[in-house]
């Protein structure tokens, strides 16, 4: 009768071939075309994300530069900054959609708890409060 396989010999087993089967068909590969037209297409794909992602940078000031007419504003922004006063439009300009966010209607004003940076069973890296979409505090964990 064969032997069980134990939890660190499967572990071995899954890593090993995680890790080995990229690598023998990247020297396959190599094999087949060569190092330098091998490592050129490296080259090639990286300097490709590297344009495609700086363009993107840029259209996203160009459209923020439309949107609100100020550039001092729209460095902020695009820094990924929060602050008192912000809109709830400026924030989500800036940090992006919320993980989730908690909303209590009163008579006399809207209170939302945008949250980000999700890290557990209804805990969040950071938490911005604000008031009739006007940003009016935030907590920050470490």
């Amino acid at each position: 009768m064969a032997k069980r396989m134990t939890k660190a010999e499967a572990g071995l087993l899954f890593w090993g071939i995680v890790i080995g089967l990229p690598i023998y068909g990247v020297f396959q590969l190599a094999e087949l075309v060569g190092w330098y037209v091998l490592a050129a297409g490296v080259i090639i794909i990286l300097c490709l994300v590297a344009y495609f992602t700086s363009e993107a940078r840029k259209r996203k000031y160009r459209d923020l530069m439309e949107k609100y007419g100020d550039s001092d504003l729209v460095d902020l922004i695009m820094e990924g900054s929060f602050w008192l006063g912000q809109t709830a439009e400026q924030l989500f300009d800036s940090l992006g959609s919320p993980v989730d966010i908690d909303q209590k209607i009163l008579k006399t004003k809207k209170k939302e708890v945008w949250k980000y940076q999700h890290q557990g069973s209804n805990r969040y890296g950071l938490r911005v409060t604000l008031d009739d979409d006007i940003v009016v505090g935030w907590d920050q964990k470490a």
